[in-house]
């Protein structure tokens, strides 16, 4: 034990500094990681930077996700991003889906809204909403509610008790000016 004390102390005061280093180069990459993308991040930027995602912006500020009288918002990467809480899913999904949407944007073919919606309307499962909303069984509005909710809640996977099966415009509104259908 008295060896492996005396050779642990060797290597740190030889490569010491050079761990100090390492550590400190880590830190600010983590720092300047999070910082970058903290802009990217706003609900404001996807929906100002990218006109492919314009309308669905302007659909989400009518829905109480975007607006409501209790001032609480979700902003897109809460619902289309794995938890912040889940740092390295989350930026690796984040640098996924942005890598992808550039080259779409610049490279790819015309944007087709409605193919779009049912893509991101298929990828959604319960979890993503039930990060949000745990307290469904406690208080439904109505008995046929509880018992959709107690459903989805049981067996999440049967198509019938997606959250989006009921709730298709939860996060977008669907007006014929801002998001016709058949388009």
């Amino acid at each position: 034990m008295r060896r492996f004390c005396k050779w642990t102390w060797s290597l740190v005061r030889r490569r010491g500094p050079t761990f100090a280093a390492g550590l400190a180069a880590t830190v600010c990459a983590f720092l300047a990681l999070n910082l970058a993308m903290e802009p990217v991040s706003r609900s404001s930027y996807c929906g100002g930077a990218c006109h492919e995602m314009n309308v669905s912006y302007q659909t989400w500020e009518l829905t109480p996700h975007g607006a409501n009288a209790q001032g609480l918002r979700a902003e897109c990467i809460d619902c289309h991003l794995p938890p912040r809480e889940h740092y390295f899913r989350h930026v690796a999904a984040k640098a996924w889906a942005g890598g992808k949407d550039m080259y779409m944007h610049y490279f790819g073919p015309e944007y087709d809204r409605q193919k779009m919606r049912q893509v991101v309307l298929d990828h959604l499962d319960n979890d993503t909403c039930t990060h949000c909303h745990k307290d469904l069984l406690k208080k439904p509005s109505d008995a046929k509610a509880r018992l959709a909710h107690q459903a989805a809640a049981q067996n999440p996977t049967l198509p019938e008790n997606k959250c989006t099966a009921c709730h298709e415009s939860a996060g977008h509104e669907r007006g014929q000016t801002l998001f016709p259908v058949g388009r």
